[in-house]
């Protein structure tokens, strides 16, 4: 039996990095620090934060997640790696613990067709094209991380 246990991770825990499609040749590449680097084409950009508090729309250009699949009629979607773990062992888990009293973390505001166990099979299933996508795009973190 697989266990998940919510320790209160919030999103913004996974903030740090995003894997973005390249703005040139739509390639897996790490956004960090404001940054583009592809390796597969060269192209390079440092991105000017705008005035705003909130930190997920820190530029003025659209950047597309790569990270993306089609999904029991939903979107499945991750911002990295990690992310894209804990989203996996939440739902291969067979007991899912909750901390009493947390309703803002990740585990609690995952969508309810995350947490169903009926679509259990189709999320892994989608995981697992998303690790396949980049392996196959040559998708290499500048964290480190294996796939």
């Amino acid at each position: 039996m697989k266990k998940f246990e919510d320790k209160g991770e919030l999103l913004s825990h996974f903030y740090d990095y995003r894997i973005v499609s390249c703005l040139k040749c739509s390639k897996p590449v790490d956004f960090l620090d404001l940054k583009i680097a592809c390796i597969h084409c060269g192209f390079n950009k440092k991105f000017k934060p705008m005035d705003s508090w909130y930190s997920l729309t820190p530029i003025t250009v659209e950047i597309e997640d790569f990270l993306t699949t089609p999904c029991c009629g939903h979107t499945f979607w991750a911002m990295n790696l990690e992310h894209l773990a804990f989203i996996e062992r939440y739902v291969e888990s067979d007991l899912r613990e909750r901390m009493p009293n947390i309703n803002r973390s990740l585990a609690s505001r995952l969508p309810q067709w995350i947490k169903s166990k009926k679509n259990r099979n189709e999320i892994l299933k989608g995981i697992s094209r998303l690790r396949l996508k980049l392996v196959e795009n040559n998708y290499k973190s500048k964290k480190h991380l294996t796939l």
